[in-house]
């Protein structure tokens, strides 16, 4: 049990970075981004290519990859998908799950439907912990999911431009009349996306593997994640993710292996049955009057 605790625990850092993207997205303009998915398999791509064309360390590659990913993205939302948020839910929700699918078709043009990963010579080292042997990789995922998730919690909670973000999510058209140009801040928002997605490429492509058509997939852990820590919360998606990656591990021990990708759809479906229930509990233990019992005494 114990193993099975901490192989989760490995794994859930890297679906907190997955969550943490679509986190962005959603937290701040309310887009469900479909195209999410590919926007991972298109970094993992990317920095296969910057690697074997310079020759870098796949981790090194992101220092090109990053910046590539977000200035792709940049365009994408402050010239498409921006004007079709005025329009409703539907619009930009449907022109996402257009881009996914265009990206997809890209990719399995050029590199083909096989199955490729990122080799690294690190890749299969394995270190002791807690008596448990685990990859190196996999610690490496856990490491870089755990900082970056807090550092854009801070970044957010405790900069002039995360004041900007909340102002935007929260009341756009005070924000515009603020001084706040909400279109590039909803633009920059999803190219800050877009590079998270870079680097969950890069370790789910070292760490695991990754296809043109493996997308959907991702996405799909991303909002269970994002369902599990609560919709548009940054440290949520850190503890929703440790939470899917250790409930996949233990059902992967419980009932194979090869049910590891169907307790993730389960715990997905799970949830959104469960959540609104308990959502609405919490709603009404907060507007209920309080008794005569417990009315709080002021000096």
């Amino acid at each position: 049990m114990i193993s099975d605790l901490i192989s989760g625990m490995m794994t859930g850092g890297v679906y907190a970075i997955v969550g943490l993207g679509l986190s962005l997205v959603f937290g701040v303009m309310r887009l469900v981004n479909l195209a999410y998915g590919e926007l991972i398999v298109l970094g993992a791509y990317a920095a296969a290519l910057v690697a074997g064309a310079i020759g870098l360390d796949p981790f090194l590659s992101l220092v090109i990859v990053v910046p590539l990913m977000a200035l792709i993205a940049y365009p994408l939302q402050r010239f498409l998908f921006t004007g079709l948020l005025r329009r409703g839910i539907e619009p930009p929700l449907v022109a996402s799950f257009g881009v996914s699918l265009t990206i997809s078709a890209i990719l399995t043009q050029v590199f083909g439907g096989t199955t490729q990963s990122l080799n690294v010579s690190y890749a299969t080292f394995g270190v002791n912990l807690l008596g448990t042997r685990v990859r190196l990789i996999d610690l490496i995922g856990l490491a870089i999911g755990v900082v970056l998730v807090v550092a854009t919690h801070l970044f957010l909670s405790r900069s002039k431009w995360g004041s900007a973000l909340t102002a935007a999510s929260t009341d756009p058209a005070t924000a515009g009349t603020m001084g706040i140009n909400v279109n590039v801040v909803y633009a920059l928002t999803f190219a800050a996306s877009a590079a998270v997605a870079a680097v969950a490429g890069v370790l789910i492509g070292t760490a695991y593997s990754y296809a043109p058509d493996s997308g959907t997939n991702y996405m799909l852990i991303g909002f269970t994640v994002v369902v599990l820590g609560g919709a548009g919360s940054v440290m949520g998606t850190l503890w929703g993710g440790l939470a899917l990656g250790i409930v996949q591990s233990i059902g992967g021990a419980v009932f194979g292996g090869q049910y590891r990708d169907f307790v993730i759809y389960a715990a997905f479906i799970i949830v959104l049955a469960v959540k609104p229930t308990i959502d609405a509990l919490r709603n009404r233990a907060s507007t209920r009057t309080p008794r005569p019992t417990e009315a709080v005494v002021k000096p």
